[in-house]
This record gives C-alpha cells, sequence and structure tokens, in this order.
C-alpha cells in the first residue's frame, strides 16, 4: 500500500507536467503509481526505525511526502519544470522523515504502532543448571 495515490499526486501536481514526466500525451498511471510505491518504500527506509510497519492509518504529512518524493524521482527521469522547486520539496521530506526518526517529530498515528525498542541488551533470568544438593554431605 503506498501513502499516497494517484489521484492525490494529480491533485498537487497539473495533469499535463505529470503527462510530460511520464513521457506521455496523458499521465501514465502506471508509471505514477510506481513512482509512488518506490516513494513508500523510501519513506518505509527510515520510519520503520520508530514505527511498527505496515502503519495501519497514513498520516496527512506521510501522504504530502510522499507525492513530493514520487514528482521529484519522476523529474529526475525527465528534466522538465522546476526542477529546483521539486528537488527543495524533496529535501524537506528527507530532513522531515530524519527528524522523526530522531525523535523530534512525531505522526499522529494510533497506539501501538511504535516499533519495539531494540537498541538495548535484554537479559532473561532463568533457572539455574547446578544445584548445590547433595554437594556439601
Amino acid at each position: 500500500m503506498s501513502y499516497a495515490t494517484v489521484d492525490d499526486l494529480l491533485a498537487d501536481t497539473p495533469a499535463h507536467l505529470v503527462a510530460q514526466l511520464t513521457g506521455t500525451a496523458e499521465p501514465d498511471e502506471a508509471a505514477v503509481e510506481r513512482a509512488l510505491t518506490n516513494a513508500t518504500a523510501e519513506i518505509d527506509g527510515y520510519i520503520a526505525a520508530r514505527y511498527a510497519l505496515p502503519l495501519l492509518s497514513v498520516p496527512p504529512a506521510l501522504k504530502r511526502i510522499c507525492v513530493d518524493i514520487a514528482v521529484y524521482r519522476l523529474m529526475n527521469l525527465r528534466p522538465l519544470g522546476d526542477i529546483e522547486d521539486a528537488r527543495r520539496r524533496y529535501e524537506d521530506a528527507i530532513r522531515f522523515l530524519k527528524d522523526v526518526v530522531k525523535h523530534d517529530v512525531s505522526l499522529p498515528l494510533p497506539e501501538g504502532t511504535a516499533a519495539p525498542d531494540v537498541s538495548g541488551v535484554a537479559f532473561t533470568p532463568g533457572t539455574s543448571v547446578f544445584t548445590n544438593v547433595g554437594y556439601w554431605q
């Protein structure tokens, strides 16, 4: 499941630009879907350190970031449009994701979506293999 849909991307990006970016007369929905899937994978690479995946709901911030990353990736394939604006949006998106990982920003997600803390050492006491019964007689 992608964090954004083709319709989300088309709502934020003019259709004629998306068509140019996908190299077709009309926006190529399959190419847009691939870009959104790749953007979602990139986002997951960051937030997996902090949240259990897959997310049960998609915060609006991740939807926006997914669209920005997908458009940037499409622009890298065909340098059309304002690549500097796309690059700035991409860099802002990555900075936001890094802030999520550092706990400077939290995503508004339901309880139980935090990733388990695996940063420390776990110790579980067990029963002793050796006993002193019969040795001191």
